[in-house]
């Protein structure tokens, strides 16, 4: 009951917030489905929101904020999220991870970003040793408010007394709408 109220909070947020958003995004594979939005919230801020189910894994929800620079091509960014995972055949962890975001734009429409999240076990809850959120992507704006994309994704939770959960490790298809 408790994952429906989250699943229905968090797509009524979103909705709302759809205004104000400026970007929004979904993206998918066979496994895990996303969705999520970003918003500035002052000049070189952004914060975002995401949610990601996994067929075989469970449900997972962050909340990022982040200082961002905007460099030519060059786009950098660090910052901290809370990740919280709601596993189905696990303990429910939580994280607090710290990274960053890079994005390049190699050709006109075209542009590669990475992006590293890291929590410690200091920054997790007990039954964490460490977190990891790793992503690479490649995206191809087909027009000024659309992108698509194709990408790489590992999320691993490393738990103390149980095998390592790896979340979602492989490729990727979405699209971005930017407002």
């Amino acid at each position: 009951m408790f994952k429906r109220s989250l699943l229905v909070a968090s797509l009524f947020a979103m909705s709302s917030t759809a205004a104000l958003a400026s970007s929004i995004k979904f993206d998918l594979n066979n496994d895990v489905f996303e969705t999520g939005f970003s918003t500035a919230i002052a000049p070189g801020a952004e914060m975002s929101a995401n949610y990601m189910y996994s067929r075989p894994e469970g449900d997972l929800a962050d909340f990022g904020i982040k200082a961002t620079h905007q460099q030519d091509i060059h786009k950098f960014s660090i910052g901290a999220k809370f990740t919280k995972l709601w596993a189905n055949n696990r303990e429910n962890p939580h994280a607090f991870a710290i990274g960053g975001d890079y994005k390049i734009t190699v050709a006109q429409n075209l542009n590669v970003s990475a992006s590293a999240y890291y929590a410690p076990s200091v920054l997790t809850s007990s039954e964490l040793n460490r977190y990891y959120d790793l992503d690479a992507k490649i995206a191809y704006s087909i027009m000024p408010q659309a992108d698509v994309y194709l990408g790489y994704r590992a999320i691993q939770f490393r738990y103390s007394n149980e095998p390592d959960l790896d979340f979602t490790k492989g490729l990727y298809i979405g699209a971005a709408f930017n407002f």
